[in-house]
């Protein structure tokens, strides 16, 4: 786990190089900045890109994480006497300056620092007052995880890794040359995780799919065979079976020079061997994690191994930190009585956690169920249009790869359902692709699409034949609004649109609607005043969808701002029948009054006009700094919709081409 801090006073460009930190794999980030007031800390965070800030920890003013979407909170040992909102908090982490400080606390944190590890970089003359023997003895007795803080550089990032430490913390060896910054942080080599799988000559599942998987969410790849498959992504011959010993063996070598956090296993011969192996992987690495994918049928057909009865497997399953069964692999694991209480009872008396895989489901959405002994996630995405040979094995080793990361169980089994989505629809063979996991940006640059067309009903005329002449006219942005339809009528339209704009390359947005946005894959959502928090929003949609948000002051606007919506639907301008429920009209004084606020405080979003808008208040409304407007009647109730597309939009580009 690499986790930067940043400097502890302000330096040039800090922001700058943070957001390419971040675009470079880091996903950790503390903010701390000695004394600073908290509008230091507010500047600091309204210059990382939104998509970010959800990877940052922040050393005081706590208030931040939940306006800003941050990660968490850190505490110096002292604070974490009298800290009572640990379950506040989806992330806490303590500085401490010995294991004395780190047996007393009060309660478990996600991690901590111990410091000076090394002599400090940053601080001329605090030199570290641990020997070698008195960590290794130290790390052996904790379980908490422990990031070496203090002198840590890449030369000795390896020694740390050996020692037992969790991570390591870079301040001073990143920050004292800043021209370096981003060179040094490159050339970092990564964190391992071990997959012990089958080779699958086609290698769309088994230990190569796995480490590809490792290597694209920027872990590095280790793997151990526990079969040679004759296989390909279509049919499965059969199987030659590597020994429990043949299988520790090439662990043991291994592990001379690496101590992977956390190991997948995939498939593997029968019970007593998967008992065999967790036995020495436990016993070797005390503290690793192991996620089991229990393949016990191909995609193909083939039957691997019928299973015991749970009492006999479950001293096993107690070392095992996760399960990836699906309902049929659940069947033969735990019997017919597959109820999510059921499951849930088992998690608790072993002390082990499920994800329950939803793609053999019958839902509208792929929704997989993490279930522990004390809560239950759901993860839903939409339904891929073609399967693909090797994605329980993509899935594991992508929530392996984001739990090495230190992300916690829930983030890396959201964030592993959205690889898997990826690799499902990156083509329409059996063989998915691998692509490297970027930070995802929103498909289109919002500032440039200056008229999004919201539907409404009109006598005699559909949507799909509304969104069809609005695209032909040019528009090329749509938000599906459809009132009083059910659920089944929504979708129903939806597909009909979401074609339209496929074929014209528009944006295809939904009103309200996050989960039908998710089943319909669109490009986004647009949510109200009252609807879901954009927040919780993006943990659903990922960060690859467009999220706006309705505003009818500048404190709306500021708060949609710190809940990193992508683009603003600012209004009503004047009285429309098109909203049931009608914010304040704000006319042309109210948009200049905000756009000024904006400016003044350094918000930079789109922002989109709406409510009631003619076609002579086009000019006055954009001058007011406004990026452009939704329109819906004057577009609509035009004989030919197509026409007037054409010419609104004809308009708006002369205005922004004279505005600048």
């Amino acid at each position: 786990m690499i986790v930067v801090i940043t400097p502890p006073y302000p330096v040039a460009d800090e922001e700058l190089i943070v957001n390419r930190l971040f675009e470079n794999g880091l996903h950790l980030l503390h903010l701390r900045k000695l004394n600073a007031e908290r509008d230091v800390y507010e500047r600091f965070i309204q210059k990382i890109e939104p998509r970010f800030r959800e990877r940052i920890i922040v050393h005081d003013y706590f208030d931040l994480v939940e306006s800003y979407g941050l990660k968490g909170v850190h505490l110096k040992s002292h604070q974490a006497d009298a800290f009572g909102d640990r379950d506040r908090y989806s992330h806490v982490s303590v500085s401490c300056h010995s294991f004395e400080e780190i047996y007393g606390l009060p309660f478990t944190p996600d991690y901590v620092f111990l410091s000076p590890v090394f002599d400090s970089i940053s601080k001329q003359g605090y030199k570290s007052a641990f020997s070698r023997d008195m960590l290794k003895k130290g790390l052996a007795k904790t379980s908490v995880p422990i990031i070496a803080l203090g002198g840590v550089k890449a030369e000795n990032i390896a020694t740390c890794r050996k020692a037992g430490f969790r991570g390591v913390a870079l301040l001073g060896y990143l920050w004292e040359n800043l021209s370096e910054t981003l060179s040094r942080f490159e050339k970092i080599f990564p964190d391992e995780a071990l997959s012990i799988a089958g080779f699958d000559q086609s290698s769309g599942a088994g230990v190569t799919a796995d480490i590809k998987t490792f290597e694209c969410c920027r872990v590095y790849g280790l793997g151990v065979a526990s079969a040679v498959t004759f296989q390909n992504q279509n049919e499965y011959l059969g199987t030659k079976w590597m020994t429990p010993d043949e299988i520790i063996r090439q662990c043991e070598v291994l592990f001379r020079e690496f101590t992977p956090a956390f190991v997948k296993i995939g498939l593997i011969e029968s019970f007593d061997s998967l008992t065999r192996v967790v036995d020495y992987l436990t016993s070797a690495l005390p503290r690793v994690k192991i996620i089991w994918d229990p393949i016990l049928k191909a995609s193909a057909g083939f039957q691997f191994h019928n299973g015991e009865s749970l009492e006999a497997i479950q001293e096993v399953l107690k070392k095992i930190y996760l399960l990836t069964p699906n309902r049929n692999e659940l069947e033969i694991l735990f019997g017919k009585d597959i109820e999510i209480q059921h499951i849930q009872d088992i998690c608790r008396r072993l002390h082990t956690n499920i994800l329950w895989k939803g793609g053999h489901n019958t839902e509208a959405l792929a929704s997989d169920r993490l279930i522990t002994g004390e809560t239950i996630h759901t993860f839903s995405v939409a339904r891929g249009s073609h399967g693909k040979h090797g994605t329980g094995c993509v899935l594991s080793s992508a929530i392996t790869s984001y739990l090495t990361l230190g992300y916690s169980l829930p983030e890396a089994c959201r964030l592993g359902q959205h690889y898997v989505s990826g690799f499902i629809r990156s083509n329409d063979t059996n063989l998915g692709l691998h692509n490297r996991v970027h930070a995802e940006a929103i498909p289109a640059d919002l500032y440039r699409i200056p008229l999004q067309y919201i539907t409404d009903h009109k006598e005699g005329v559909s949507i799909p034949e509304q969104v069809e002449a609005v695209c032909k006219g040019g528009c090329r942005w749509v938000q599906l609004r459809v009132k009083d339809a059910s659920r089944e009528e929504f979708i129903r339209i939806g597909y009909a649109v979401k074609e339209i704009c496929k074929r014209y390359g528009a944006l295809f947005l939904v009103n309200d609607h996050v989960d039908i946005a998710l089943e319909l894959n669109a490009d986004g959502v647009h949510l109200g005043k009252k609807d879901m928090n954009p927040l919780e929003a993006r943990k659903i949609l990922g960060y690859s969808k467009i999220i706006g948000g309705t505003c009818n002051t500048f404190d709306d606007v500021a708060e949609r701002y710190r809940q990193q919506v992508d683009y603003i639907g600012l209004g009503p301008f004047r009285f429309t029948s098109t909203k049931k429920q009608l914010s304040p009209i704000l006319g042309l004084e109210g948009y200049r009054q905000i756009m000024d606020a904006c400016r003044q405080t350094g918000i930079c979003l789109p922002v989109h006009a709406i409510g009631g808008i003619r076609e002579d208040d086009i000019r006055p409304v954009l001058d007011t700094g406004v990026t452009g407007i939704a329109l819906s009647s004057l577009l609509k109730n035009n004989d030919n919709i197509a026409d007037k597309t054409k010419q609104v939009l004809s308009q708006l580009k002369l205005i922004q081409l004279k505005n600048g």
